[in-house]
């Protein structure tokens, strides 16, 4: 039996979601779920067969896998895919993203996605991953287990060669359907199985069990290099997501790759190319001249303030909102996901000691309240007639340019009061004579 190590490391799963083909590998797989069934009354299966209406044999599998399923009793869930022409992704690329999609639609909460790879499509990958300019992460293969858009996939095959199932399934007479599209090497991976690898099994029968040991060294260096890539960047990335760059003066060009490539990839859940990464270290790290440089990757843009780059998306254009606060004390919801702002009263009294606490003076009655994201670069107080200069506010706070019409501003009628969690206007322009003994303080929860 080639599951007992899926149930052996995964005891605790218990409903699965099959994609049948109808050849040999899903088919095996499918008898061999079926006979496990048998002893462990409280596994679930579902099965789920992807058409993808490339030739009129088509119907035929899709026909095959409901009979076997119908046989076991098993609940099968048919879908279709039909291909354009053109495509940016091809016919190979294009199919795969179709199906994840649908299994991704299909598959229930609970429910643990199985795929019939085989170690010879592990060797097939290996290759391919080549051709792509694939990094040690390409290189080392397919995993037993992984997590993909939020789906658990097991490949319960994937040590085991092609041989030794088709031996399994001749000696248990199961039948299973030849896809004939196998023998179009049009399709890079049959060209590289028909065409190549048949003849390197030929000539170096060792070759299928080198790759794998190939590989699983390569998973072990991928480990060691993340657990120190990882490190890194625990020690150098504030709260907010951006990374300091203090230490990047003290490693290699290729542990900055290493690092900035981890590093957009927790943020984004993208991997981002060579290309990528060596714009960012020569465009914003290296070039002095980077205050109004920024790269484009996917939704985010990358760009830099002082010593530290940033990863976000930018959002809409917010600077000229103004929002209405009619009860300071209800909850106020930011536009862009910017979070909400609450208020608390206190007492001047009792905040003393703790001076990091800001604290704003209480509207006075049928004061109107609002939120604003922007003023003048140079902001006059109607009362004192003395100049806020809010430039050196947000360089004193270190604000990137980018984030500051992002700050939402307190406004009583037509004059700032505050910047929320930054500074108090009086505080600024030194000129506290109010006697009300009232304060608020606003906070900003899940800000920016």
């Amino acid at each position: 039996m080639f599951i007992k190590k899926l149930i052996k490391l995964y005891p605790e799963k218990k409903n699965f979601l099959l994609a049948l083909s109808g050849g040999v590998d899903s088919t095996v797989l499918l008898y061999q779920l079926v006979q496990i069934k048998k002893k462990i009354k409280d596994i679930f299966i579902r099965a789920i067969h992807i058409n993808h209406n490339l030739y009129s044999q088509s119907k035929k599998f899709q026909q095959f896998c409901k009979n076997i399923c119908i046989i076991n009793n098993i609940c099968i869930i048919v879908e279709n895919i039909h291909i354009p022409q053109k495509n940016k992704y091809g016919i190979e690329g294009y199919s795969r993203k179709k199906r994840y999609e649908l299994f991704k639609k299909n598959i229930l909460p609970e429910e643990t996605l199985l795929t019939a790879h085989n170690l010879n499509d592990q060797c097939e990958n290996l290759f391919l991953s080549l051709k792509r300019s694939s990094g040690i992460r390409g290189l080392s293969g397919i995993k037993y287990c992984s997590e993909y858009q939020g789906i658990t996939i097991i490949r319960p095959l994937i040590h085991i060669s092609k041989k030794k199932i088709i031996s399994w399934a001749k000696k248990n007479k199961i039948n299973w359907i030849e896809d004939p599209s196998n023998k179009y090497n049009v399709y890079d991976r049959n060209f590289l199985r028909n065409k190549i690898l048949s003849k390197i099994y030929k000539r170096w029968p060792n070759f299928l069990k080198n790759c794998t040991t190939s590989m699983h060294i390569l998973t072990s260096d991928q480990k060691i290099l993340n657990f120190f890539v990882l490190n890194f960047i625990k020690k150098n990335v504030f709260s907010d997501g951006s990374l300091s760059l203090l230490n990047f003066d003290n490693v290699i060009p290729e542990v900055r790759y290493s690092v900035l490539k981890k590093w957009l990839e927790a943020l984004s859940k993208r991997i981002p190319s060579r290309n990528i990464l060596k714009r960012i270290n020569h465009e914003i790290i290296l070039n002095k001249n980077f205050n109004n440089k920024k790269i484009i990757f996917f939704n985010y843009e990358i760009r830099r303030f002082k010593k530290t780059i940033y990863a976000f998306i930018p959002g809409d254009n917010i600077k000229n909102t103004i929002i209405p606060w009619k009860n300071i004390f209800i909850p106020l919801k930011l536009p862009n996901q910017l979070g909400f702002l609450k208020t608390k009263l206190v007492s001047p009294d009792k905040n003393k000691k703790k001076k990091k606490i800001l604290k704003i003076p209480y509207p006075k009655k049928n004061s109107l309240i609002s939120i604003h994201f922007q003023i003048k670069k140079k902001y006059i107080d109607k009362d004192t007639n003395k100049k806020l200069k809010i430039r050196k506010i947000w360089q004193k706070n270190s604000i990137p340019p980018w984030l500051r019409n992002k700050i939402p501003l307190l406004f009583y009628g037509q004059k700032i009061v505050a910047g929320i969690g930054l500074f108090n206007v009086n505080d600024v322009l030194k000129n506290d004579t109010s006697r009300n003994k009232k304060y608020i303080r606003i906070t900003w929860v899940n800000p920016i």
